[in-house]
């Protein structure tokens, strides 16, 4: 793609990323969300009508009512009033319509951008994948939701990851076509090369450390062992092995699951350093490495800070983000050092 075809694609690109800016606004109000223990406060799936909010106080009561009738509120919160109900009310509400809003977002501006000729091709194939997936995104996070209204006072970690996981995949789908349009690359052919193969290896860890991040969230495993170095002056607490069952103790038990997620980040940020370090000098990584190296650290330091804070809700939602921001830095790197087959989106 010559850089004159590409620049009649620009307003794909600006619709693209503002996609991945309320993508990522989306991940914030879903952290906060979770952090203030509000995913529950909505007990119904209801697609249109649920973006009307109680209008009244009869209306508040009844949602209050249906909100007192599942485990949560009978195990954990059985003492809150209806004011309390209409704060953690307001996060969940924020949260669903948030999707709405990015529903509306990306489905219009895709089908004036299908009619009027834009959108063809692998473009549009890639376009379709992003309004099915977004879609799923949503269906997921019902999905998560539902495991928390009839047995559980809490919802699945298992179901947390895949929505979270989810909605990042959306976020990378759409920002690798960004880097497509942009670079006039339409197919990407893995290299074999030292910062090629490295940055691939980086993504798979990466992908670990953010399924251990939604069970240590999903178990509310960082409000305990509060320390840092050691894990209350221990490197593995009697506790991390309880159950005797080694998948069991470190993706169901919250302290094993904090042992993984805690010990996980030290493998990262070693990774990412030496990934950064030594291929700074590659042609590929030009402006990738001091970013990928310095996004690892901040990151790093927000994990300890957000542990001993026993999670601060502005800590741990920085710390959600921070992930993402490392995703969409190893992404550049794939894309730099992929085999560029370039095309016109026809």
């Amino acid at each position: 793609m010559e850089r004159s075809d590409r620049a009649q694609y620009t307003p794909v690109v600006i619709w693209l990323l503002t996609g991945c800016v309320m993508i990522a606004c989306m991940v914030m109000i879903g952290g906060i969300t979770r952090l203030t223990g509000s995913g529950l406060s909505i007990t119904v799936w209801d697609p249109i009508m649920g973006s009307i909010p109680p209008l009244n106080e009869d209306d508040w009561n009844q949602a209050f009512e249906q909100y007192k009738h599942i485990p949560e509120y009978r195990l954990k919160n059985s003492d809150m009033d209806l004011a309390g109900f209409k704060r953690i009310f307001f996060w969940e509400f924020l949260h669903r319509n948030w999707g709405r809003l990015m529903g509306l977002v990306f489905a219009i501006p895709f089908f004036l951008f299908w009619r009027n000729g834009l959108l063809k091709g692998w473009l549009l194939k890639r376009c379709w994948a992003m309004l099915i997936g977004g879609g799923l995104v949503g269906a997921l996070g019902w999905f998560m939701v539902a495991s928390g209204l009839e047995n559980d006072p809490d919802v699945s970690h298992y179901r947390l990851a895949i929505h979270l996981c989810a909605a990042f995949a959306v976020y990378a789908l759409v920002l690798w076509t960004v880097f497509d349009i942009r670079s006039g690359q339409t197919s990407f052919r893995p290299n074999r090369n030292g910062p090629a193969k490295w940055s691939r290896a980086l993504l798979l860890l990466l992908t670990l450390q953010i399924i251990w991040g939604a069970f240590t969230a999903g178990l509310d495993a960082g409000h305990i062992y509060n320390t840092w170095p050691s894990m209350d002056g221990a490197f593995m607490p009697e506790n991390v092995r309880a159950f005797g069952d080694l998948v069991t103790d470190l993706s169901d038990h919250r302290d094993g699951v904090q042992f993984i997620h805690r010990y996980l980040a030290y493998l990262v940020a070693l990774g990412f350093a030496v990934f950064a370090l030594v291929f700074r000098r590659a042609a590929s990584m030009e402006t990738v490495w001091w970013t990928l190296l310095l996004g690892v650290l901040i990151q790093f330091a927000l994990g300890v800070f957000t542990l001993l804070s026993h999670v601060n809700v502005t800590l741990g939602v920085m710390h959600q983000l921070g992930a993402l921001a490392l995703l969409t830095i190893v992404l550049k790197a794939i894309h730099r050092t992929g085999i560029r087959i370039t095309a016109t989106p026809a």
